[in-house]
């Protein structure tokens, strides 16, 4: 079982970090050809946009990872329901756009929701063909799949661009995005064990998968507000640059936790479902995830804290360096979210979908809460600090929730494993700081150089410990 687990996930961080390799690259030509102005008005609209693509999944993809069996014509139900959801969702977010105008002033989101509704309709039709293949452990196709619509997202956005279509070329890029994404998932869905879907007429199917769909509709609502309350106030109060840098700094924090847990989440709960029953192993399973997340996402963000400027620079340029002061508080929640968020998937393994949703309720209050006091004090640094502290509250809450109600566990043995993690990297974080503070930092280098020298200088602090990293990554 070890094997077919880390194989999964083997194959998924593969895929994801092709895919986040190309999509970085965009990233950096989107920075320079478009302004914080643009970016802001985008994430103004991005954070309903996530909103509605949540209201169109109801939780339906895990909740068919969690069946056993699953016939045709309970997936072409399902299929033709999803349809039905995408088509409301698109009428429901056009006419949401006139409410838009009220709230941020200033701005037509009309032109803008045309192409976001387009991509939230195609979003939904995904979610059967996407599960499918997520069900079988295809992550190098799906991987395949996300490249080929970012090329095709940037040509598209880029030719827009040069026609001077402004923001809504950046708007344009949800709608290509979600048609390219279907049409390629829903043609290699084929060869999967659920097979393609199509429409089918028994739409009643989705009672069989709804109370655990519904939990975890329940804790990615929940989750949703917790998480992108921020950038809806931001915009509010403090207008679209603000919101532009924030949300630019958020992007480059969450890279690094779409490459660790993002890669994790999508091959845990279809390779451990089958162990359910056996709880001592998948907590033996989860300590052992959780140990290697935790060093892999120390190590990363000690690395960009230390080199903030240089990434800003090398990645975005001059007109982002707003982003560096957020960036650099940011990184002290990479660790946090990194190990916290891989503890939804063990929820569904055990199959209690309910306790995640009431974690998520704690997560969402304390989130809301910080994210409401940092708008008190009146700017984006504050809101970056105060959400850092709710979830240092959030991970040992979720955790306690997870053990003491879930895997019905002591937990002590899972903060003694996260202890000894720390412990085998602290010898080299020591050394690259010294080293980064009293020789690199006199360096005069362009930002791509500095990035590559601190690099390979990061590498060679890791020597010393390779016998402890070794054993933590590989001891079981």
């Amino acid at each position: 079982m070890n094997n077919k687990l880390y194989q999964a996930i083997k194959m998924s961080i593969s895929g994801k970090l092709m895919t986040y390799i190309v999509q970085f690259v965009f990233l950096a030509i989107y920075a320079r050809i478009f302004t914080p102005q643009e970016f802001g008005i985008i994430a103004s609209v991005q954070v309903f946009v996530l909103f509605f693509q949540l209201l169109s999944e109801v939780g339906i993809g895990p909740a068919i990872i969690n069946e056993e069996e699953f016939k045709s014509e309970q997936r072409d139900g399902i299929f033709t329901v999803t349809l039905i959801i995408g088509v409301f969702l698109f009428v429901l977010f056009y006419i949401f756009s006139f409410v838009l105008n009220v709230f941020f002033h200033g701005v037509d989101y009309q032109d803008i929701a045309v192409y976001v509704c387009i991509g939230i309709f195609f979003n939904s039709l995904n979610i059967l063909p996407t599960t499918s293949l997520n069900k079988d452990t295809k992550f190098i196709e799906l991987s395949i799949i996300n490249i080929l619509t970012e090329v095709v997202a940037f040509i598209v956005v880029y030719s827009l661009y040069k026609f001077n279509y402004g923001v809504l070329a950046l708007a344009a890029r949800t709608s290509v995005q979600g048609g390219v994404r279907f049409i390629l998932t829903w043609y290699k869905s084929k060869d999967t064990e659920l097979g393609r879907a199509y429409f089918g007429s028994q739409i009643y199917h989705i009672k069989k998968i709804l109370s655990f769909s519904l939990y975890q509709f329940g804790f990615n609502f929940i989750n949703y507000f917790s998480r992108n309350l921020d950038n809806i106030l931001i915009a509010k109060f403090f207008g679209m640059v603000p919101l532009g840098v924030y949300d630019k700094a958020y992007q480059l924090m969450r890279y690094p936790l779409m490459l660790t847990t993002s890669a994790l989440s999508p091959a845990i709960q279809p390779v451990l479902k089958k162990y359910r029953h056996n709880i001592d192993l998948i907590v033996k399973e989860h300590n052992t995830l959780t140990r290697r997340l935790t060093i892999i996402s120390i190590l990363i963000s000690f690395f960009i804290n230390l080199n903030s400027e240089s990434i800003v620079l090398f990645l975005f340029g001059h007109q982002w360096l707003g982003v560096i002061l957020i960036i650099e508080v940011f990184c002290f929640m990479i660790p946090i979210q990194a190990v916290l968020s891989s503890s939804g998937p063990f929820f569904q393994v055990i199959n209690k979908p309910k306790l995640l949703f009431i974690s998520g309720c704690f997560s969402a209050f304390f989130n809301v809460g910080a994210i409401l006091f940092g708008v008190y004090l009146g700017g984006i640094y504050y809101i970056s600090v105060s959400l850092v502290f709710s979830f240092f509250v959030n991970f040992f809450l979720s955790y306690y929730i997870l053990f003491k109600f879930g895997f019905k566990r002591n937990a002590m043995g899972f903060y003694i494993s996260i202890l000894k993690s720390i412990q085998a990297i602290t010898l080299p974080l020591i050394l690259y700081y010294l080293i980064h503070v009293f020789y690199l930092e006199n360096i005069q280098l362009s930002p791509f150089y500095d990035i590559c020298l601190n690099i390979f200088i990061a590498l060679l602090c890791l020597v010393p410990s390779y016998r402890k990293l070794k054993y933590e990554f590989f001891h079981v």
